[in-house]
């Protein structure tokens, strides 16, 4: 499996300045800009790996956002009813108010889906990603079902049958195939993007992607793994599966889908080459698409959550822990607890060289300032202590920067780490080594997800 890092100054500059090549990057077509282009060029003058995205997501996020709040309604009325019977609703558990509510709504949400989709000129949009001269190109795609996931619209809930996401499977592989044909995309391998809400959705989209020939194969994943919902059951073919207590959604999606994927192939005796799992980058779910897929089939994924981890939430990526999430006032506080932090990337370690780090100072300011409970505001104020932690701590604004720039390269490596480029069965052995690490570890919600997840795998 390879991490495909999203190309920007930051990250291209960050591994290049440290000797290090990335698996590859990848652009999106609405972040086409003169300065952008010529980052693919130094990329394409490495002999790396350049994806061309299709420019989707800001056309899924307008769609969220004008219909999210009726989407809460349903989401409401569903909880209201989960309380009520103890467990998800589904099938006669539904009103037939609340389904034909919900129904109308995903109706709503295709027809406008449809008609941005529409809306996009294919020609231009191939020009655009072509400008990027990618060794690998996202086709068009149907983005309707990721919206439904998005919005919670589920099929349980809308009583939409396999059949109605199928028919969003075939447009989106008419598009590819369009692509596909084109002359001048003929130097370059063309992804089919897949779309779909469970295994049976998953299961079918693979044999119609298969029986239409596509060899290489894609699927937004953004919405499955930012889902914060949970589940108590899944449903495989015609049976349905009670889990024990409920877990995170997207632990079970993702087993779920990445299997019937694969699945659908077999069913068609086909291989699948490649497989592209867009905006999957969460260091606990990463190991499922790679535990899912045939050894045959080549794996990769982007996403640009080691940027917001960073960036946003100050977390880094623990390298000791199979990436396991620790925000920089959890790292100080277990500094100062007698604890460290491992300086295993090249990232960090130059920062320590460059800037210090001193534990003992740290542990000596906070005995005599009384052991005070660190807060962000601490952490931010010239002290003895973001003077010894300055990679956790912001008080230095020239030095927050690059302490900054170093989480995302950090966050960057430790991905690179995980998947480290590992194919055909030791792919497989080493993610279920690291399912197995969380499994073996404290009972945790990402633990219990996982749980539900292995037991898909392994169904």
């Amino acid at each position: 499996m390879q991490f495909i890092a999203n190309l920007r100054r930051q990250t291209l500059d960050a591994f290049a300045s440290h000797h290090i090549s990335a698996d590859g990057y990848l652009l999106s077509a609405h972040r086409i800009t003169n300065p952008n282009l010529q980052l693919a060029v130094e990329v394409r003058n490495r002999g790396l790996p350049l994806f061309a995205d299709n420019g989707t997501k800001q056309l899924i996020d307008s769609v969220i956002a004008q219909f999210s709040g009726r989407a809460r309604e349903i989401t409401r009325e569903v909880k209201i009813l989960r309380r009520q019977l103890g467990h998800l609703p589904r099938g006669r558990d539904v009103p037939i108010k609340l389904r034909k509510q919900a129904d109308t709504l995903a109706e709503s949400v295709l027809t406008d889906c449809t008609e941005r989709s529409e809306s996009i000129d294919p020609k231009q949009l191939i020009e655009r990603q072509l400008k990027m001269n990618p060794t690998d190109l996202i086709a068009q795609e149907d983005f309707a079902s990721t919206c439904l996931v998005a919005l919670d619209l589920e099929r349980e809930i809308t009583g939409w049958t396999v059949e109605r996401i199928a028919a969003r499977n075939r447009r989106s592989l008419r598009l590819w195939q369009k692509v596909a044909e084109n002359p001048l995309c003929q130097d370059t391998t063309v992804y089919a993007v897949l779309s779909a809400m469970d295994y049976n959705t998953a299961r079918d989209a693979g044999k119609l992607a298969a029986d239409a020939g596509v060899t290489s194969a894609a699927m937004g994943l953004a919405g499955v793994c930012g889902d914060l919902n949970a589940t108590d059951f899944f449903v495989s073919g015609r049976a349905s599966f009670k889990l024990t207590r409920p877990v995170p959604r997207r632990y079970v999606r993702l087993a779920q889908i990445v299997k019937g994927i694969a699945d659908g192939y077999r069913d068609h005796s086909t291989s699948l080459e490649r497989f592209h799992c867009l905006g999957l980058g969460a260091p606990s779910l990463l190991p499922i698409a790679a535990a899912a897929l045939p050894a045959e089939t080549g794996v990769t994924a982007d996403a640009t959550s080691p940027i917001h981890a960073a960036a946003k939430d100050r977390v880094l990526y623990d390298p000791e822990n199979f990436g396991d999430r620790a925000s920089t006032k959890e790292i100080v506080e277990r500094i100062l607890g007698g604890g460290n932090w491992p300086f295993l990337s090249p990232f960090t370690q130059s920062f320590k060289q460059r800037f210090g780090h001193d534990p003992e100072s740290a542990r000596r300011w906070w005995n005599t300032q009384g052991n005070p409970a660190i807060s962000t505001e601490i952490l931010r104020q010239p002290s003895d202590l973001t003077a010894a932690l300055p990679l956790f701590c912001e008080a230095n604004q020239h030095v927050r920067s690059i302490a900054r720039d170093t989480w995302i390269a950090h966050n960057h490596w430790v991905l690179g780490e995980l998947t480290e480029g590992r194919s055909g069965p030791q792919r497989r052995e080493f993610a279920h080594q690291i399912i197995d690490h969380w499994l073996d570890g404290p009972a945790t919600t990402t633990s219990r997800g996982l749980s539900a997840a292995k037991r898909i795998l392994l169904a």
